[in-house]
């Protein structure tokens, strides 16, 4: 089965959203989530049996309908898309598992849903240019759906937003697709990144051009700064596993295909990576300060996301072992936290009916598990010892003060401070004891033990790798070897 690992990875839930559909033909109570839940748990056996040899250091190619690169497109499964295929699957079940208990989320949600995260392995499996930009077309179409899912206008409206902004990108990125193509002759990533450096040498204004367009694309996709502008309406308004899987998923998948291609083709062939350090700093104060004033939770929730991203972009522009270490360390630490504490969100917007976060005052009261485990969440990806942000946000600091980029240090340290104060006022908030009064005609959603479940899973993950970060290592290491070999 290793040999066929890349296309079953993406084939198990590409079905599943395909069978999902048919489970109304029958009798069975939550056919559709089982088929999900099933899916995933099929594509992680697939990569649990391809384990050994990958981590071992060997690449598992795959090779569509027979025919080998530069004429056929290949899947490749190696350290580095192994490890965000883990990435995926772990926030991908924790999708389904919140989903379980929200009574509306149906057939066409979980077909949908499957379909966004076929993309996304496929996103991380593919070795040819013109693919990755196919997958990122199914990751859209799918996402706009699912943005939108409960049709009201504020969804709608946040939806057709994030359609225009991402699909004017990938224009651009298909031009840098057909520059690329006319100056290589193939649209294969190994073969373009052997002459990537000659034509540097003859043309480089040429390079920088393709560079520009595709940091602008890739940009707009991960929400770096300032690129965002589709992120706080989207994360808001969507339904609430939704967005845990923009921001657990959709922006990771701009970090990773920014990471493949700019790794592979720029990197060590001009200043190209001081370029990302000094952009994701931009990110980070930027996505900090913005978070700082918003007074929705979701909103803080989605600026919040941008704050981390540039995080992750500055140990991507470092450039060096430990640097990358920590950025991807971060990468899965932020998919967990994140999720979990929109999964926090939405489950206190359900019971309340309340987005303002000055109007869930005294929330502890009335839901003293889910407002811990916001706290709790809060501390993590704040940075605090003992919780998983602090073991990926220290890498990163010490990859910038072993570099001798104090400045970029200082200002680490200040998004975090920053991060802190306005992870406090929602708690504050939170844990104040006098609680709101303020009375409207809403009537809370019943909330079952799956979201509950759910939320506590991410707390225990954050706790557990906090504490134990070695366990992270074995897979973080061969994934940074296949950047930097």
């Amino acid at each position: 089965m290793a040999e066929h690992a890349p296309i079953l990875i993406i084939v198990f839930p590409l079905l599943a959203a395909f069978l999902t559909h048919l489970t109304k033909y029958v009798k069975l109570e939550r056919g559709a989530e089982l088929v999900a839940f099933a899916s995933m748990l099929a594509s992680l056996s697939v990569l649990v049996i391809s384990a050994p040899a990958v981590l071992a250091g060997r690449v598992i190619s795959y090779n569509i309908g027979g025919w080998t690169a530069p004429l056929g497109i290949s899947l490749v499964l190696d350290g580095f898309s192994f490890f965000f295929c883990i990435v995926i699957v772990v926030i991908g079940l924790l999708l389904i598992l919140y989903s379980l208990g929200v009574y509306l989320y149906a057939r066409r949600y979980y077909s949908l849903l499957l379909i966004a995260l076929s993309a996304l392995f496929g996103i991380a499996l593919t070795r040819d240019l013109f693919n990755l930009y196919v997958f990122f077309e199914i990751l859209a179409v799918s996402s706009y759906v699912l943005i939108a899912y409960k049709r009201r206008p504020r969804t709608l409206k946040a939806s057709f937003r994030y359609l225009m902004i991402t699909e004017s990108a990938w224009v651009f990125f298909l031009l840098a697709i057909a520059m690329l193509y006319g100056l290589t002759g193939t649209l294969n990533m190994d073969g373009i990144a052997q002459k990537i450096p000659m034509i540097y040498q003859s043309s480089p204004y040429s390079l920088f051009i393709i560079f520009s367009i595709m940091l602008v694309a890739f940009g707009i996709k991960c929400g770096m700064a300032p690129l965002h502008s589709w992120i706080p309406e989207a994360h808001s308004q969507a339904p609430t596993p939704v967005s845990g899987l923009l921001s657990g998923l959709i922006l990771k998948a701009g970090i990773f295909a920014m990471l493949r291609v700019f790794y592979l083709f720029f990197v060590g062939v001009g200043p190209f990576s001081t370029i990302l350090l000094y952009v994701g700093l931009i990110t980070l104060l930027f996505g900090a300060l913005m978070a700082l004033v918003q007074d929705e939770l979701k909103k803080l929730l989605a600026y919040s996301s941008i704050n981390q991203i540039g995080f992750i972009l500055v140990g991507i522009g470092i450039g060096t072992t430990l640097g990358l270490k920590g950025a991807l360390f971060h990468l899965l630490n932020h998919a967990i936290m994140k999720t979990g504490l929109f999964f926090c969100a939405g489950i206190i917007i359900s019971q309340t009916g309340f987005w303002k976060i000055e109007r869930l005052r005294g929330v502890y009261k009335r839901m003293p598990g889910v407002a811990i485990s916001f706290f709790l969440l809060s501390l993590a990806i704040v940075g605090i010892p003992f919780f998983n942000g602090f073991a990926s946000k220290l890498l990163v600091i010490l990859a910038t003060l072993k570099q001798m980029y104090y400045i970029p240090g200082i200002i680490l340290l200040l998004g975090i401070v920053i991060s802190a104060a306005y992870y406090f006022k929602v708690l504050r908030i939170f844990f104040n004891p006098e609680e709101s009064r303020e009375v409207h005609d809403f009537v809370p959603r019943p909330v079952g033990p799956f979201e509950h479940f759910a939320v506590y899973l991410c707390v225990v993950f954050c706790v557990v790798i906090g504490i134990f970060p070695g366990i992270i290592f074995p897979i973080l290491e061969p994934a940074v070897k296949v950047l930097l070999p």
